[in-house]
């Protein structure tokens, strides 16, 4: 098996892609999608295969730009001689090209194709884009081309990507190119009322049963493709350590507040972090304890898609107050995780008896934690995104 690089998307799949495979990711016009094929030739080279970019949208300049503007080294491998542009952008502008091929008439771009392939053994070749070869070659000639390109592919070992816009193409086309990959990637916008996202989902594939999850992405510079959460909720009873596990889950966090004057400070208003882990990026924002600050909990339980809830297992009398915040935060409803922190102090309670205080059921994981020291807040996660997507 090949990586894709995108852990997600890996997950979905089995493990990646088969060697030599043939991968589709068709996406409706306006979503970035560059990125996947992209992100799949960077993984790759960085692991000492050679490969390939067919260019027929952009120049080979402005596709170096776009790798770096991900933090990836693209000209670094193009010097090693480790990959190479196939052009067939510069000379229909009337440029020069210093690519290692050059495409001058479409007439052309069968044989050239074919040549790249025998000069990636083992590798992989990415054609951007599949699109504008059937404007120019049409499409009976496109499909045929693509067969022999794959049966090429297969014989050295090449995984060949595609990159496809699919503009309003007949349905016997769009099924016909199906059936010629692998593997099919669908990527779309997610509507509800406006566009809320980009999402992607395994349509298609000849070596695993992929579900019909449609995943949220972003593409984020640096970085390239990661499967976005729109919001994920912190909540619990005062001082149950929410405002440190936001510090702790967060690759960044703020807080908007102000500190009780106290032996304990801790915080009246709340927290607001940016969470990447595994591929996944999220926005988490943590809540207040006190109960005069509930009427934040429902403001910020709102279109939050998962949840953990904080509680102090050395304090069984703020359980059902933890319920109740679950409640006001409309959290009842979505994938949630119990952290049942200060684990470290005397009398805390395991994580089974505050099950069964709390009445909860098994569908409710509950990770013993030390939130200070970071214990339990990579279990905890790892927990809420195998709720969210099957981890």
């Amino acid at each position: 098996m090949k990586k894709t690089y995108i852990p997600k998307l890996d997950d979905i799949l089995g493990g990646g892609i088969i060697d030599n495979a043939s991968v589709m990711f068709s996406a409706v016009p306006g979503v970035d999608y560059e990125a996947f094929g992209y992100q799949m030739l960077n993984g790759r080279l960085g692991e000492g295969d050679k490969g390939f970019i067919f260019t027929n949208v952009a120049e080979p300049e402005t596709i170096i730009y776009e790798f770096r503007s991900y933090g990836w080294d693209l000209e670094k491998f193009l010097k090693d001689t480790q990959a190479f542009f196939v052009d067939g952008t510069s000379p229909f502008m009337g440029l020069p090209s210093d690519a290692k091929y050059s495409i001058e008439d479409y007439s052309q771009v069968e044989d050239v194709i074919l040549e790249a392939i025998e000069d990636v053994p083992d590798g992989i070749g990415i054609i951007n884009n599949l699109s504008t070869l059937i404007d120019y070659l049409g499409e009976d000639e496109t499909i045929n081309i693509i067969k022999k390109w794959n049966s090429h592919g297969k014989k050295y070992n090449a995984s060949l990507i595609y990159l496809f816009t699919k503009w309003d193409y007949n349905h016997d086309l769009i099924q016909n190119l199906k059936k010629s990959m692998d593997c099919v990637v669908e990527i779309k916008t997610i509507e509800e009322r406006v566009i809320i996202g980009q999402g992607f989902m395994v349509a298609h594939s000849s070596w695993s049963e992929p579900s019909d999850t449609m995943v949220l992405f972003f593409v984020v510079q640096p970085g390239g493709v990661k499967v976005y959460i729109p919001k994920i909720l912190v909540t619990g009873p005062y001082n149950a350590g929410k405002s440190t596990f936001v510090k702790k889950v967060s690759k960044k966090s703020v807080s908007v507040d102000r500190k009780a004057l106290s032996a304990f400070p801790t915080t009246i208003a709340l927290d607001i972090g940016h969470l990447e882990y595994k591929g996944f990026i999220a926005d988490v924002f943590g809540t207040p304890g006190q109960e005069r600050f509930d009427l934040l909990l429902d403001v910020l339980g709102r279109e939050s898609v998962g949840a953990f809830i904080i509680v102090d297992s050395t304090a069984p009398q703020t359980f059902a107050r933890a319920k109740e915040m679950i409640r006001k935060a409309k959290a009842e409803a979505i994938p949630k995780v119990l952290i049942a922190n200060k684990q470290d102090l005397p009398g805390a309670l395991s994580p089974e008896e505050i099950r069964e205080k709390m009445k909860l059921g098994e569908d409710i994981p509950i990770i013993p934690a030390i939130v200070t020291e970071g214990k339990g807040v990579t279990d905890a996660l790892e927990a809420l995104l195998g709720l969210l997507y099957g981890d």
